[in-house]
């Protein structure tokens, strides 16, 4: 996995192919909470990580982020799987608050997050979910509802 992969061709068909990735789902959920962690924040929700997911396996740019986030989405199938998968090898943990599902990085996630940032694996992909990440606030997700 040390080489560098970019994305060619139609991202949305490409992105369908990562998801089929066990591996790669879970780095792009790990990346997801790394970059939407920030502050006093040390865990984000279920449904910032599945929006964001969503807009990125989309392909949308973050100037569609109104509509984006007035329209009707669901989780994917494929993320309750990868959620599992991710905790079971110790890369996140999971947290309820008063009925709100959140989730933190642990130290193992945190060390692969920086190797694939170090090691540029899937920097296009990484790039696209840095910016979600930055611009989708919690705020933004009050009205979106997610059945999980």
């Amino acid at each position: 996995m040390n080489e560098k992969l970019k994305i060619k061709g139609n991202k949305i068909k490409v992105f369908e192919k990562y998801w089929e990735n066990d591996d790669v789902s879970v780095i792009m959920i790990l990346l997801v909470l790394h970059y939407s962690i920030s502050g006093k924040t040390l865990s984000v929700q279920l449904k910032k990580i599945a929006f964001i997911l969503d807009a990125v396996k989309k392909n949308l740019s973050v100037s569609k982020l109104s509509t984006l986030l007035s329209s009707p989405w669901q989780i994917s199938d494929g993320m309750r799987k990868m959620v599992i998968i991710a905790f079971e090898k110790g890369f996140l943990d999971i947290k309820e608050t008063n009925s709100v599902i959140s989730f933190s990085l642990t130290t193992k996630g945190s060390a692969l997050v920086e190797k694939i940032e170090k090691d540029k694996i899937l920097p296009d992909l990484s790039s696209n979910i840095r910016v979600w990440s930055k611009a989708v606030s919690n705020n933004e997700l009050k009205n979106q509802r997610l059945i999980w």
